[in-house]
């Protein structure tokens, strides 16, 4: 396999071709690389479906037919991607994947809940600088 067919503007092979020694300096390989950006991909293209053909999988991540299942499992055990392997309709059946990009309203959401964390624990700070979770050993 020689690259990813994916929505990007440069080849993962281009890339590695035009910055071999940068890629080489990292103490990765460009097959590790490449694993790690089918792996991306794979999450990318799971998102908002509920269903992958395997028929997909080789054309856009250049798999081989046989590889595809062990590379599932593989994205799976990442926690990339939660889903079953329907193998006798070549089909990967996706409940949820780990979102690799965040929509404006995902971003404020985000933030929503970690100013409402912070408000919560500034507020537990708070009530233990006053003493009222302090108690003595052995008072009831």
């Amino acid at each position: 396999s020689s690259g990813i067919n994916a929505e990007c503007p440069l080849r993962p092979g281009e890339f590695y071709n035009a910055n071999m020694d940068f890629v080489e300096k990292l103490a990765v390989t460009h097959e590790e690389n490449l694993k790690k950006m089918r792996l991306l991909t794979l999450a990318s293209m799971a998102q908002g479906r509920d269903e992958l053909e395997f028929t997909e999988l080789i054309e856009k991540l250049r798999l081989e037919k046989d590889e595809v299942e062990s590379f599932v499992i593989e994205a799976i055990g990442a926690r990339l991607i939660r889903g079953k392997i329907n193998e006798p309709e070549e089909k990967v059946m996706v409940s949820s994947t780990t979102n690799r990009t965040f929509t404006e309203q995902e971003w404020k959401l985000i933030k929503t809940k970690l100013e409402n964390w912070q408000k919560n624990l500034n507020a537990v700070q708070e009530n233990m600088k006053n003493g009222y979770y302090a108690m003595p050993l052995g008072a009831s």
